[in-house]
Order: structure tokens, then sequence, then C-alpha cells
């Protein structure tokens, strides 16, 4: 699915996505060129709480909360620099 599929399948809700296929551009955005919608949300915790427990099982994955009143995704990836431990 498309960005805009899944807003106008879900509207006005929270969703957790994982990026079927994407690229990085240029400027650092990340583009979603495919995305599977995994589950919906009325609320913000709920949702990165599903998040969590999947990313736990698989940090792999490329998944992402938003809200389907955004127009576009706009996620700006960002280098860590440093330590983890």
């Amino acid at each position: 699915m498309k960005w805009e599929d899944v807003c106008q399948a879900f509207p006005e809700q929270w969703v957790l996505i994982e990026a079927v296929q994407a690229h990085t551009n240029e400027k650092s955005e990340r583009i979603l060129d495919e995305i599977a919608p995994l589950k919906m949300f009325s609320n913000s915790p709920d949702a990165m709480k599903a998040y969590q427990e999947i990313h736990r099982e698989d940090p792999r994955r490329e998944l992402y909360v938003l809200h389907t009143s955004r127009k576009e995704p706009n996620i700006i990836e960002k280098n860590w620099v440093g330590v983890r431990r």
C-alpha cells in the first residue's frame, strides 16, 4: 500500500506500519515506497506499546507509528554517534 491508501482506509487513527520497500533520499528523508499496515489504534500509547513488542521480537523490521492525519510520513533519518550498550 501507499501512505495515501492507508490514510483513506483508516482516517484519523494511529497506525503501526511496516516499511516493505523504502529508500533514503539525498536530504536524509526516508521514502516509504510500499508499506503494510499492521494494527490501528485510537491513541498513541497503545500504538507505541505494540511497536515495542514487535520491535523487541525482531529489531530488524522497519516499523513506524504514525497518525493518518499527516499528508506525508515525513520521516528523517538520524545517524547515531557514540557508544551503544
